[in-house]
């Protein structure tokens, strides 16, 4: 069994989810994935009585030591059968202990990574989740995509980046024009490289935020 702070349980497609979050003693990231293709959780696999769980819900669940890293995500770890527990809660002062530098995210500066970046860097600097702390965060819709949301947030010294928003729970608070935040917490994600199918751009592995925290 691994406990973690859930820090993200965001859309991947089919009502399926991506789940990942951070070990509170440990301080190290988890990121649980069934031996399937997509690597998608599906509710089967993780409702806790019938509900989902919950962003800064502390969860057990039955996962295996190791994990496909798919050649970019050294986090995840193979879910085993068996129920996934609720322990507790935090608050969100509580997470911002695990706010970590925020003076790069996730390799670059960029919107995504190239695969072939992985294959200089040693696994051991490999990550693909990262918790940070920015209090100037603002939400924009898609300008290709009817009602998806993308988050413009600045981190370090000054620098500014726009990911897409793939938090369930946020998204639907900003159709439903709710005032959100501008200090925030970030569970930035990286996904596995994609290209749009029929297109000449090369495979990029692209972030986004799996999940937000207000302050």
């Amino acid at each position: 069994m691994a406990k973690m702070v859930c820090l993200a349980n965001s859309y991947k497609g089919g009502g399926q989810r991506c789940i990942a979050g951070i070990d509170p003693d440990a301080r190290t990231w988890i990121r649980p994935v069934p031996d399937t293709k997509n690597k998608a959780v599906t509710s089967t696999m993780r409702l806790i009585d019938g509900k989902e769980p919950q962003i800064l819900d502390i969860l057990e669940i039955p996962l295996e030591d190791f994990g496909p890293d798919e050649g970019c995500q050294p986090e995840n770890r193979l879910l085993k059968a068996g129920k996934w527990k609720k322990l507790g809660r935090i608050t969100p002062k509580d997470l911002l202990k695990y706010c970590e530098d925020n003076s790069v995210i996730l390799h670059n500066h960029q919107e995504y990574v190239l695969p072939e970046y992985f294959i200089t860097l040693h696994k051991k600097k490999w990550r693909s989740l990262q918790l940070i702390h920015s209090p100037n965060v603002s939400f924009k819709l898609d300008d290709y995509k009817p009602n998806q949301w993308r988050v413009v947030f600045q981190y370090g010294k000054g620098r500014t980046l726009e990911l897409k928003l793939t938090d369930p729970i946020i998204s639907n608070r900003l159709r439903n024009n709710e005032k959100i935040s501008n200090d925030c917490m970030l569970t930035v994600s990286l996904a596995t490289s994609w290209s749009p199918q029929g297109s000449n751009q090369p495979k990029r592995c692209y972030k986004m935020i799996a999940s937000i925290v207000e302050l």
